[in-house]
């Protein structure tokens, strides 16, 4: 029967086209008795592969006999595939190919059995991959609930034998059944966008408007069959933000795991749960974060507590979990979501309590000193050595007003006396700290208890379990999210993220800037600073934002929703991920959130801060985009400090505004341990000519200018004790140049992490000769002999300062422009 093809029957332009999974349910309701036929593509549509794409499940199946047996990598699949389809279209002007064809385009000399068995295993690795997409299994259902025929229609080499063989071991038995026909393009030599749609048409006696046709292809699925006349609908899972975020979390996966996609699959098993939620979870940025950022790493560090509680009990050890408070209330949620229940118990022990009850001996004390004396932060050293503040204070002012203030205040914490009430203080706090876990979990001799945590180091454990196990008998097993290398640590902790299949460099690069992850974490509560007598437990008083808190509870939740969601969709298709599937997911999606977070997440989290947690009044933005930037232009990539008075915690998400190279130039050098200096980022240097005035003395000296960022280079110019007068020679250089600071630097400390406490302005120590400045910074030459002056400066003798000038050149002189590059004079002139 043939049909003439009407590419000008009708579909409304005001009709919805593309449509997501949410759309499905009621989809058939806008065709009510129009079709006859709903057509169906398969992969990513019907069928979804735990894979991030197609491509990604030939590197599992590498390492299945036959193709180990022929070192058929899974690159050399992907090569033997694109030859033989350029081989087909030269003789017979399709594309379109078989299995066979592949395997014999690139060993031709293969007899049948073994093109058999290569066949037998890819479609078994297909097999494990896939699973059905719930949505379209109730949309096939309610197609044949109307009287509506179902068929396939797929771009795809395997054979219509084939891939009814791998539906039919992932769909529902009846929905299997509902399956009318299966159309190939390589039984038929041409693809849905060059020909498949007429045979249909012609198989199934049909008009094309009597068809739906769904699929994911703009191209294949929605333009072919509606030029044709068919109704068509592009199935579009995932809108710009979401696909951008899938690109960036694989980058981060391969990157920061480079046996992913060499040596195995990259495997995303949850972009079916995300495609199913309702609402979408890119409406709204705490959807983004909590659901499809937060949610995955979450879900993965519950199922690992959930395994380690159950290996511990199959040991006999019964263990009593406890989720450390504040950052660990998140997983205990989680913990619950998965379970259905409550779970273990949330305990109020902060890094503070830990080291406040672990000083038993002047060791204790020396290891608490050799991390933190250099602060020279005595207040909140003798704080958390408890000292009573009748004794800390005159310490501390004795210390101060010593030559060598550090020598000094280490000597007077090693007196006897102050020792002796150390141990002391200490001794009452750990009885404290006892009344509480007794209160609480109702803590006995010979108990093992789970502690939980983020990690990573893992304080809280370090510091109590010689108080637990020699006073109180008490066994303590670590189990967090990322642990770090300690030593013996595989006796007693494991991670969610650990060296037992994680190299170190990874941890310590996601360790460097996990504390967004903490205060998407925490609970809303201050951080505990001591117990009373009856074990209920004292809170600081400073804590983050009220306004912090209120968008953290919309993150929490939906992390939570996908949570649930997640175990649902498992349920259903019988794929719940591996541990070991769930460690790269987990991995890969903090490496995401913290090296490519979105411009939505940055948006909604711009304001958000960090408690340290340590019984101080810290508290640290996790970002600022606009000093990111600056420091970017006068220090390049090495703006970023780490001290508590002007560090922030995420330094990489104020790289995303500047550019993704830099990203990845501060991946390369936490995950390889490369080393670089200033000199090496650039070749490109602007050369300044200076004049030095001292007295009658005069002198002149050239000196290189370094790029750093935006077009700025960054001049440094050693001034001494600043006695003497400067003046760079910018019009002999520049007509038009623009500055972006003008800086005086303690020698000492530049391009230290402590730079920007030891700099000062210098703008009032700058004469403009003539130099015209025209606002924001730009500067007009109104000759060769313009000068930019730095007067003598009013510094101490003993101290050496630079000064620094940040600049971007605009339009250059003509003296430094050669007789190449200078416009060619007109002859009338």
């Amino acid at each position: 029967m043939n049909h003439k093809l009407n590419p000008k029957i009708a579909h409304s332009s005001e009709i919805k086209t593309e449509i997501n999974a949410t759309d499905l349910l009621h989809i058939l309701d806008r065709f009510h008795k129009q079709i006859k036929v709903l057509s169906l593509d398969c992969f990513d549509t019907i069928l979804w592969r735990q894979t991030a794409t197609p491509a990604d499940v030939f590197f599992e199946l590498q390492h299945r006999p036959a193709f180990q047996a022929l070192s058929y990598s899974a690159v050399l699949r992907m090569n033997t595939e694109s030859i033989a389809r350029r081989l087909q279209y030269v003789k017979n002007g399709s594309t379109e190919v078989s299995l066979k064809d592949i395997y014999l385009t690139g060993f031709p000399n293969l007899d049948t059995e073994a093109v058999q068995s290569l066949m037998e295993e890819e479609l078994a690795a297909e097999m494990e991959a896939c699973y059905a997409f719930s949505p379209f299994i109730d949309l096939i259902r309610t197609a044949q609930s109307r009287g509506i025929k179902v068929i396939i229609a797929s771009d795809i080499y395997f054979k219509e034998s084939q891939l009814r063989r791998l539906l039919a071991s992932k769909l529902p038995q009846d929905a299997m059944a509902a399956i009318d026909k299966i159309f190939c393009s390589c039984d038929h030599g041409k693809s849905k966008s060059v020909g498949l749609f007429p045979i249909i048409l012609e198989q199934m006696q049909v008009s094309p408007s009597e068809i739906l046709h769904i699929g994911d292809n703009p191209i294949a699925d929605f333009d072919a069959a509606n030029k044709l006349g068919l109704h068509a609908l592009h199935f579009v899972p995932f809108d710009k933000s979401l696909s951008e975020l899938f690109r960036m979390q694989t980058m981060s996966g391969c990157f920061i795991n480079p046996s992913l996609r060499t040596a195995r699959a990259f495997v995303s098993p949850f972009r079916g749960v995300i495609a199913a939620a309702q609402p979408q979870p890119s409406i709204k940025p705490e959807s983004l974060l909590g659901y499809v950022s937060l949610g995955p790493i979450m879900y993965s560090f519950a199922q690992f507590i959930c395994k380690q509680t159950e290996k511990l009990s199959l040991e006999g050890k019964n263990p009593k979990i406890i989720f450390l408070m504040r950052d660990a209330y998140l997983p205990s949620l989680a913990c619950e979501a998965i379970a259905g229940k409550a779970v273990g118990t949330r305990i109020r022990i902060s890094r503070f309590a830990s080291y406040a009850a672990s000083f038993k001996t002047e060791e204790d004390i020396n290891r608490y000193l050799a991390d933190t004396i250099k602060s020279k932060r005595y207040e909140d050293i003798c704080h958390q050595l408890l000292l009573p503040e009748n004794i800390a204070k005159p310490l501390i002012q004795k210390a101060e007003n010593a030559i060598n203030s550090l020598e000094e205040f280490n000597r007077l914490i090693h007196q006897t006396d102050i020792l002796k009430i150390i141990f002391e203080q200490s001794k009452k706090y750990r009885d404290r700290l006892k009344h509480h876990l007794e209160k609480e979990i109702d803590l006995q001799r010979g108990d093992t208890l789970l502690f939980v945590d983020l990690g990573y180091v893992g304080t809280a454990q370090i510091k109590l379990e010689p108080v637990f196990r020699d006073e109180w008998e008490v066994n303590i097993i670590g189990c967090y999210f990322l642990a770090l290398a300690t030593p013996s640590w595989k006796s007693s902790r494991c991670g969610l993220l650990d060296p037992s299949w994680c190299d170190e460099r990874t941890l310590s690069m996601l360790v460097s800037y996990v504390a967004l992850l903490e205060q998407l974490c925490t609970s809303n509560e201050n951080s505990v600073i001591d117990f009373d007598q009856e074990g209920n437990p004292i809170f600081t008083e400073t804590s983050v934002s009220r306004k912090q808190h209120i968008q953290l509870g919309p993150i929490q939740d939906e992390c939570l929703r996908f949570i649930r969601d997640a175990e649902q969709l498992f349920q259903q298709n019988g794929k719940k991920p591996s541990i070991n599937i769930l460690r790269d997911v987990a991995l890969a999606e903090l490496g995401r959130l913290i090296f490519f977070p979105t411009a939505q997440e940055l948006k909604y989290l711009k304001n958000f801060q960090f408690d340290l947690n340590m019984g101080t009044n810290d508290l640290i933005k996790v970002f600022d985009q606009n000093e990111g930037l600056n420091g970017l232009r006068r220090r390049g990539l090495f703006f970023m400090e780490k001290n508590l008075k002007s560090m922030r915690t995420n330094y990489p998400a104020e790289l995303r505004h500047a550019g993704l190279e830099l990203t990845f130039l501060l991946m390369s050098m936490h995950r390889f341990g490369l080393e670089f200096v200033t000199n090496d980022f650039s070749l490109r240097r602007e050369t300044i000519e200076i004049i030095l005035i001292r007295g009658n003395e005069l002198s002149r000296a050239s000196l290189e200018a370094l790029p750093t960022h935006d077009g700025y280079f960054s001049l440094f110019i050693p001034i001494g004790n600043g006695n003497f007068q400067v003046g760079m020679m910018m019009g002999l250089h520049y007509r038009w140049f623009q500055v972006e600071s003008m800086q005086i630097i303690k020698t000492s400390s530049l391009l230290s992490d402590v730079e920007s406490e030891n700099t000062v302005d210098a703008n009032s120590n700058i004469i403009f000769d003539q130099i015209v400045d025209k606002g924001d910074g730009l500067m007009e030459c109104l000759s060769e002999a313009s000068l930019l002056i730095l007067t003598p400066l009013q510094k101490s003798e003993s101290d050496h300062y630079v000064f620094r000038l940040v600049f971007r050149p605009l339009v250059k002189s003509l003296s430094t422009v050669s007789k190449e590059e200078r416009p060619a004079l007109s002859t009338s002139a």
